[in-house]
This record gives C-alpha cells, structure tokens and sequence, in this order.
C-alpha cells in the first residue's frame, strides 16, 4: 500500500510533475494491445485504490478484467499475473524474460535488505547466493534436521501446556529457536532473546517495505538522499531503524560462530559448515565468498524465523472453526501413531489427511498472498497484449489458490479436497505447494524446510491438544473468523481459542519427553 503520509505534499507535487513525461510514456502500449484495467486518477493512477488487504482488490480487478490485468502508480505499470495459467506462461516458459526483480529502494538500499538473494535481480550474483543456499537445505539435505525439529517441538508442546493464552508468542519462539540452532548452533534464552528481538523487527520491516511501492521512494528513488530531518522524510527514520535491526540479525551469530570456530568451541551448524568451507584469507574472493555465505546465513535464519509462523497461526484458527476436522485428523493419528507417543517423521506417509489439512492451511490462508514481485527484462507480447520493459509482475497467489476452477467452494476450509475416495491423494487436484512457495525460477528454496517444520509441529500438536473456541456467556462457543493483517507477508490478526490436552495421558506424554 502506498503511504502518501510519509513524504510532504510539496515534495510530492514537485515530483509528480518533474515525473509528467516519464509516466505519460510508460502508459503508452506498443505493438500489442493495451492489457485491461481500471482507470486511475492523472499523475497518480490507482494508488488510492490499493488499501488494506490488497489481493481482494485485485481478485475483483481479475473478476471484472480477467486473468491478466494492468494499473499503474505514479506511472510505474503493474501486471496482475492472477491465474495458473499466465502464472507457469511467464514463470516457466518465459522465465528469461520474467525471473527478475524490481528495484526495492526502500526494501534493499535502505533498509539493508540487499543481502538476501530473494530480492536481488535476476544474474550471477544471485545464481551464487542461490547455489550456497541450496546446498544446505535442498530436499535431500534438510532430513539430516530432523533431530532438531523432534527436540523443539516437545519444547513447543510443554510451553503450550503452561500457558496457552501466549500462544503466538510460543510460536515465534519454536520457529526462531529451530532456525537458530540448524543455521548457527545457536540455543534461545527462555525469555527476551536478543536474537529473536532483532528477528521480530526485521521482519516487521520486511512486511511494511517489501510491497513494491508501499513507500514512494520506490517510485521516485531520488527521494532516498533527502535528510531524514526533514518534514516528510520519516521514512528515512523508519529505514534506519531496520537497518541496525537487519545488520544485528545478520552479523551477530554469524560473527559468534567466526569466534567459536576460532577458540574450539563451535558445534554442528549450517554457518560452521560455510565458514570451514572458505577459501584462504589471501584469496582474491575471500572477501566475496565470506558475504555470499554470511548473507545466505542470514536469510535462512529470517525466512525459517518467520513465515511459516503465520501458517502454523492460521492452523490454530482453523482447527478451532472445525471441530469435525480436527477430530478427524486425530483420527487418523490415534489409529496411526496410538497414544503412547508423538508422531514422528516416519508417520507422514501413513496421514495423508494430516498431510491434506496442512496443504489446505497453505491454500485457504496465504503467507504471501501477492508473491514476490518480478519485472520483465525486456519488452514482450502475451495473448497479445504488450508487457513494456522494466513492468512490475506480482504473481495473485490469493486468486489462484481461491479459483474455484481448481478448488470448488474456495473459501471454505477442506482437507479432503486433496484426497479421493479411498483417502489417497488425488493427483488431479493442484497442490498449493506448486503456488505459494512461488512458481518458476524463484521458488522458495526453503520450501522443503517449512514443509518439514509444519509437519513436525501441526502432527504433534492434534495428537495431544483439542483446540476449542472459547464459550460466551450463554455457554455457545464464540463465533470466529480468521481476518488478516495486510503487508507482503499476511498473519491472522489475534483471536481467542482453548488449548488443552486430549486427555490426561496426553498431558503426561507432553510432560514426560
């Protein structure tokens, strides 16, 4: 979302203007047709349109305009992507054109979020980073984590059973001590880590910042070198507060690790393992390779600190809204895994409908409804329509997980969608996890590690808690809806449930590990 509040309105009419012809020239289609799209104002296009909870918006654009369609902001084009189909033409079969990334000042430059490779452009550099990343947490490697997903998520369960109302907050802390501990060999206090401190206001940048365009120094990058001091400039503030949380995220355990590696004192950990692998200090790359492994530290400890916490949330939200099948999957467990112990990784193949509810929390609530911003790299006619050079693509993760084409009855939440009758999968169904973990080039690399973590937590959460809604005063169980917050990545906002154990043997169990 644009926020126009953050730059004054003189500053914001000298540009507008300076900007007349750059943005009537952007607004020209080519040799193609023009895309289809609403109308915006003169100068600002549709900024005024983009508000809370954007891939709304943009479903009814899609509805109203179809599966591609074009707006713009103070001249710069946009181009919905909002259906599989375009999704896997330009992602896949295009993908040369179409695996970049739009500049992110504030994002990138500012808040110092050009060192994730997430957000670089498409090229060498990010090819490095990308190949660094994916040698330790490839499908093939991230089995060996195992034993740290086992160890955490008795932790989670035992926190969980002493206070339940700090739910959110047990969390994060489950995800960011798992994280820690396979990236750095890092153990979490029990209590105001300063680790998760800096992780927490990191990613709180991130969601504000990421969304191309949510600051108008994206728009107008010149705007980066006016002082902070001056009236409009608290984006400038702002960024510079993200950025010493962003640096102390990124420097602080990789450094400990340097440190410990050095005095003897180093245990197994991701850093480790790139530390020891560097070539010489006299090494003309030494340099180099030192910031490609620290940067590729850094993002597996922010991405597994935080996104697949809002799916472990809405999970929780779910359960608590269908008793029937939360009381299904458990089910499924006692008659898989009993009641003597917790399930473990070699269960999964035997819950396919564990698996499908898991699938259906990544379908029925988006962590990144709205993907990851690309830009084309060149010119380029599709279904002839012209997509210009330097066009912002966001891929409407929210549009194609709800299009009833591929999910009937979109909006309510069914695991067993994803299975048939005999309770297998069923291979006709699209798997959300070929949409939301991105599609073509830039697909999450960390997708095989959220998938483990979701597993680990949700499975051994339904075999020894109920999840219930809380009762009014007429004894009714509260009704409940999972709204979301807005922002690159979406959480459901706060809500009340009842967690407790299944029963008392559940309870020792819980207790005993």
């Amino acid at each position: 979302m644009l926020d126009l509040s953050l730059v004054s309105p003189a500053l914001f009419t000298g540009y507008c203007l300076c900007f007349f012809f750059l943005v009537k020239s952007r607004l020209q289609a080519s040799d193609g047709r023009r895309l289809p799209g609403p109308t915006g104002l003169p100068f600002i296009g549709n900024a005024l349109d983009i508000k809370e909870e954007p891939w709304l918006l943009f479903e009814s654009w899609r509805k109203r305009y179809g599966n591609i369609v074009s707006y713009n902001v103070l001249g710069q084009k946009y181009v919905l992507v909002a259906s599989l189909e375009y999704a896997r033409e330009l992602f896949e079969k295009r993908a040369t054109n179409y695996s970049s990334r739009p500049r992110l000042v504030m994002l990138c430059e500012l808040c110092g979020w050009d060192f994730s490779f997430a957000a670089l452009p498409y090229g060498l550099r990010w090819r490095r980073h990308r190949k660094v990343f994916h040698q330790y947490f490839n499908s093939g490697v991230v089995a060996k984590y195992k034993p740290i997903h086992n160890k955490e998520k008795v932790v989670f369960l035992q926190r969980l059973l002493e206070s339940p109302e700090n739910l959110m907050g047990h969390i994060r802390h489950s995800f960011a001590s798992t994280i820690l501990d396979i990236v750095y060999g890092y153990k979490v206090a029990e209590k105001a880590d300063p680790l998760i401190h800096a992780v927490d206001q990191t990613m709180d940048g991130f969601c504000k910042t990421a969304f191309r365009g949510a600051f108008l120094v994206d728009i107008f990058p010149i705007l980066k070198y006016v002082p902070s001091w001056m009236p409009g400039a608290e984006f400038k503030r702002l960024a510079r507060y993200w950025k010493n949380s962003t640096e102390t995220m990124i420097n602080t355990p990789y450094e400990a690790v340097k440190a410990q590696l050095d005095n003897g004192t180093a245990g197994p950990s991701v850093a480790a393992a790139l530390i020891e692998n560097m070539p010489p200090v006299e090494s003309p790359t030494f340099r180099e390779e030192e910031e490609i492994r620290r940067n590729a530290a850094g993002i597996a400890f922010a991405a597994g600190a935080d996104t697949t916490i809002s799916s472990i949330y809405t999970f929780f939200a779910a359960m608590a809204m269908h008793p029937h099948i939360q009381k299904k999957a458990q089910e499924e467990l006692d008659r898989v895994v009993g009641s003597t112990r917790l399930p473990d990784f070699n269960d999964k193949v035997s819950l396919p409908y564990v698996e499908a509810l898991i699938k259906e929390c990544l379908r029925w609530q988006n962590v990144l409804p709205l993907g990851f911003a690309r830009a084309s790299e060149e010119d380029d006619i599709v279904d002839g329509f012209f997509i210009g050079k330097g066009t912002v693509l966001i891929q409407c993760t929210w549009s194609i997980t709800h299009d009833p084409k591929h999910y009937p009855s979109p909006h309510e939440f069914k695991p067993d969608r994803f299975l048939d009758d005999g309770g297998q999968f069923d291979r006709a169904v699209l798997d959300p996890f070929c949409v939301v973990f991105g599609i073509g080039r830039r697909i999450c690399p960390g997708r095989h590690l959220a998938d483990q973590s979701l597993f680990s937590i949700i499975s051994s959460v339904l075999a020894v808690f109920d999840i219930t809604l809380p009762l009014d005063k007429d004894g009714k169980p509260c009704k409940l809806e999972c709204e979301m917050t807005s922002g690159a990545i979406s959480y459901p906002k706060p809500f009340q449930c009842i967690i407790r154990p299944r029963s008392p043997a559940a309870e020792i169990l819980i207790r005993d590990h």
